[in-house]
């Protein structure tokens, strides 16, 4: 039976790990690029965040979803990573 969109989606843009992640490297790029690095960073820390609510037995088991938390945590992190690339502060120099 596959896992169902609501729990993936939920385990993905309401946890804190992938917000947090992404926010903060992509606030510490220096470059437009590395937003992608924070998506996939937000998708890692997502992912062993909804494994550790598993563990703990906070959400039901269900292994097969952690690949769907991944790549909307993926999606959640670039848009968080450009909302921190896009506040942080300028260099004087321009960098």
């Amino acid at each position: 039976m596959p896992p169902e969109l609501k729990d993936v989606l939920l385990l993905a843009i309401m946890n804190p790990a992938t917000l947090v992640v992404g926010f903060l490297v992509g606030r510490r790029a220096d470059q437009v690029q590395k937003i992608v690095v924070a998506g996939f960073a937000a998708g890692v820390a997502g992912v062993i965040f909804a494994g550790l609510l598993m563990l703990t037995g906070l959400f039901p088991p269900k292994v097969r979803s952690l690949s769907g938390v991944f790549v909307a945590g993926f999606l959640v992190g670039m848009v968080t990573g450009w909302l921190g690339f896009t506040t942080r502060r300028q260099n004087p120099d321009g960098s």
